[in-house]
């Protein structure tokens, strides 16, 4: 897994190297339904983002392409969350207006994909990326983490969630997989698995007694959690973007030496994976708070009266994940593309209808597996005539006009591809900078293991990735919903980020993804299958027989790092995200990575804001 090259090699945004040439072998099984040929980045998928965006390969076609006599009103390149609520959004306020949405994977969503096992007779889903709706919705939106969009697309108030069957003990199953990453360490059971101890069972509720810690690390990691004390300062936002987490946890609550390195081992993984992207030597204090981390949660309690949000809130997830929301979306914009009425039952079962994603004369077109290398205006003298949008498509160049496009697609993208933005904007493009995830969904044909470990959630320190928890499944009227049952088949998500402490950042960013790109899926199969023999053989799990499928989930560019300054700028500056939320003439960027704060609602809401930019001046 490590890539030594590359860590003498990377710099901030790419690497002197094609990075083409991947095989099905990288890539992996993809299970069975919609979503088959779509886990994450394929090779597919990188072969030509790599070579038609990043490299440059196809532009000295460009001015030939086929022009396919298309003309739009509206071009959306990305079908992610945010494409997808910039289409809904537009398509509502013009609702005969025509729009055309150009996605470079097999399918919709983005991030928000699944990946589904058939075992044992029971049909499994999980996320590939993207998951988790904040409820209940009154305390969310007390938060700031709710959208208007739950009520239009008609999630309902309450959600109900299973209750486990089976069980020969009380072990606390959480609603979901990720609070009790450590936000809502009491919402579970968890086992912390320690190199040559072995499994240490809720080790928050007894200080650590039993962790083969130091007493000092012990006590750090005790303290960091207790503390409640930031300091109250006016400009305590900006303030917070000035700083990285890791000086705050150093200056501010005083966390030093051995106990730091503790700290920031334990705590790393978890702000990665729950949308930092990297760890606390690199992200600021601001991005932490915005994902509830110890410490800067305290000013989240200061606006509210001294409530803790991890109290009053929690994380719902369809099946699939975000998968849901986006189909949801889809079902709004194309009523065809699945069957039946707008029915939450019928929009997460029912297969895609290809067939009816871009059909001529209807108002939204989605045209998938294209990918887009240019979006530039008809005339640059008179930016008022509209853009033109070059994408590739079965081997071969498109060019379609529009009055205006919408890139709800990440910025390392959009540099190569809005060929006529002004420098300002290509600063602000070159200034993002992403980490990499890599989602394995592992199922199993049951989890006795667990049961018998009295456990639902898993933490280890060394080895392949990190953590695991089960779940609690929504039910979903009309919907089958899948068993939580020791012994049952289930599917455990391992959501594994990369930080590497001690590498300059944003060297960090492509350092860690060259881990990733350099894993071929052998490696990740026997990573799993090793691990999980290692910690759990001993209660009864056989990896041979009890494993039944493994797809791994390759994000490079998952997540946006906010560094210090990202949010309020620096050196008298705008911050690079604030350049970008303004429309460009007719070219109207969209992505959660312009919140900072990667969220389905975010993604939503960027994409709303985009399209009413676009509104404005059709």
């Amino acid at each position: 897994m490590a890539a030594p090259a590359a860590l003498r090699t990377a710099n901030a945004q790419t690497l002197p190297a094609a990075m083409t040439g991947l095989g099905p072998d990288w890539t992996g099984p993809g299970g069975i339904g919609d979503y088959a040929r779509s886990n994450g980045n394929t090779f597919e998928v990188v072969n030509a983002a790599h070579g038609a965006i990043r490299n440059h390969q196809r532009d000295s076609a460009i001015a030939s392409a086929h022009d396919t006599g298309e003309s739009y009103d509206l071009v959306i390149v990305g079908a992610g969350i945010s494409g997808l609520a910039a289409s809904y959004t537009y398509h509502k306020g013009r609702p005969a207006s025509p729009v055309l949405m150009l996605d470079q994977h097999p399918i919709f969503g983005g991030e928000a994909k699944q990946n589904e096992f058939e075992v044992d007779g029971y049909r499994l889903t999980a996320p590939q990326g993207s998951t988790g709706i904040v409820v209940p919705f009154t305390r969310a939106k007390d938060a700031g983490m709710w959208t208007h969009f739950t009520k239009d697309l008609g999630f309902p108030d309450e959600f109900v969630f299973q209750k486990p069957t089976g069980l020969s003990n009380d072990t606390l199953i959480p609603h979901d997989a990720w609070f009790p990453m450590h936000i809502g360490w009491e919402q579970s059971d968890t086992g912390f698995f320690y190199e040559g101890k072995g499994w240490v069972k809720n080790p928050w509720r007894d200080a650590f007694q039993n962790a083969p810690i130091p007493e000092a690390s012990k006590r750090a990691l005790l303290g960091m959690d207790l503390f409640r004390t930031p300091p109250v300062r006016e400009d305590w936002e900006k303030w917070l973007d000035s700083i990285t987490y890791e000086q705050f946890l150093t200056d501010v609550m005083g966390i030093r030496g051995e106990a730091l390195r503790e700290v920031t081992r334990y705590i790393n993984p978890v702000a990665a994976a729950e949308g930092c992207g990297l760890g606390a030597d690199v992200i600021s204090a601001y991005s932490a708070y915005n994902f509830l981390l110890p410490g800067v949660i305290g000013y989240y309690r200061y606006q509210n009266g001294g409530v803790d949000p991890t109290d009053e809130l929690y994380l719902a997830s369809f099946p699939g994940g975000n998968a849901g929301t986006a189909r949801c979306f889809v079902k709004k914009i194309i009523p065809g593309a699945f069957r039946g009425e707008y029915r939450l039952a019928d929009i997460l079962n029912s297969p895609v209808q290809w067939d009816q994603l871009d059909r001529p004369n209807q108002p939204v077109r989605m045209r998938v597996s294209s990918t887009v290398i240019e979006v530039a205006h008809l005339d640059a003298s008179d930016a008022s005539k509209g853009v033109h949008v070059t994408y590739v498509r079965g081997g071969k160049l498109f060019r379609v006009r529009a009055k205006a496009a919408i890139c709800a697609s990440q910025q390392h993208v959009n540099r190569h591809i809005c060929t006529d933005v002004p420098p300002d904007y290509r600063e602000a493009m070159n200034s993002f900078h992403h980490a990499p995830m890599l989602t394995v969904n592992v199922a199993v044909r049951n989890w006795k293991f667990m049961e018998r470990l009295g456990i639902a959630s898993a933490r280890w320190f060394e080895g392949f990735g990190w953590w695991l928890s089960l779940r609690r499944n929504l039910e979903i009227e009309g919907q089958q919903t899948m068993p939580l049952d020791p012994s049952k088949p289930v599917v455990f998500s391992l959501y594994n980020p990369f930080p590497l402490p001690g590498v300059p950042f944003p060297e960090q960013c492509t350092a860690a993804r060259m881990q990733l790109f350099n894993m071929s899926y052998r490696e990740i199969e026997l990573g799993v299958r090793t691990q999980f023999a290692k910690m759990f053989a001993d209660y009864g799990f056989d990896a041979q027989h009890d494993i039944a499928g493994i797809v791994a989930n390759r994000w490079g560019h998952a997540y946006v790092v906010d560094p210090p300054g990202f949010f309020f700028g620096k050196d008298g500056k705008p911050a690079a995200k604030d350049v970008l939320r303004n429309r460009y003439n007719r070219i109207a960027f969209a992505h959660s990575e312009l919140s900072g704060q990667q969220m389905w609602e975010t993604a939503a809401a960027e994409g709303e804001r985009a399209a009413q930019q676009i509104l404005e001046i059709i």
